[in-house]
């Protein structure tokens, strides 16, 4: 079983690099932490097609908020449409290879893009961003939930 996530990194991050799960570096959460049963090649297609319409995406630093079940501090982003959009083409997408979501109170009608405050990286109010690539994220690579891989990522053209 995949267990992964959809992000936006803000700055560049290599192919197949790992981190720790709570030490990943700044990015937007575009579809959170989910599993399937479907083929990783399924997954990133879906991926890869809710997002082929789309040029980089931009928004703005808004509000810190509380959210989801898990209480987790956040950025919430402004001018953030198109993200909307992609995530929601992308819930339809995965729904039909049988995706389930850890939280469902983050996810289609519920979805607000964000960036999850880290312990030293954060978005600024006010601050611009414009998301050039999109990565999906193996969130147990080998059955391990202590590590996540960059699994796949694409740039937005």
């Amino acid at each position: 079983m995949l267990r992964f996530a959809v992000v936006a990194f803000l700055d560049e991050v290599a192919l197949e690099a790992e981190f720790a799960p709570d030490a990943l570096p700044l990015h937007v959460s575009l579809f959170g932490a989910a599993s399937s049963e479907a083929d990783p090649d399924q997954i990133v297609a879906a991926v890869e097609a809710a997002n082929a319409s789309y040029g980089p995406f931009e928004a703005t630093g808004g509000d810190d908020e509380v959210m989801g079940a898990e209480q987790i501090e956040v950025t919430l982003l402004d001018d953030a449409d198109e993200l909307v959009e992609a995530h929601l083409t992308l819930v339809l997408l995965l729904r039909e290879l049988g995706v389930r979501v850890d939280d469902p109170t983050t996810v289609a009608g519920a979805y607000r893009p964000h960036s999850p405050v880290g312990a030293e990286e954060r978005l600024d109010r006010g601050e611009r961003l414009e998301l050039r690539a999109i990565a999906v994220l193996d969130l147990a690579p080998d059955g391990d939930d202590g590590r996540v891989v960059v699994l796949d990522q694409f740039p937005l053209i």
